[in-house]
């Protein structure tokens, strides 16, 4: 299964888009900042990653 790490600021939007990609056949993983997500994509290569936080 095709991983995607999801990173924003709103948990209602990190449901929605998880909610989303795993009914479409991906395996979503929510990070919640800047390091998780770096340590997530370290450890586990995944096929994207959506940051849509503002900065």
């Amino acid at each position: 299964m095709n991983k995607v790490i999801i990173a924003d600021a709103s948990d209602s939007d990190c449901r929605m888009m998880s909610g989303l990609l795993t009914r479409a056949g991906y395996e979503p993983i929510i990070a919640d900042n800047m390091e998780a997500i770096k340590q997530e994509v370290t450890k586990l290569s995944p096929s994207a990653v959506i940051n849509s936080q503002a900065r």
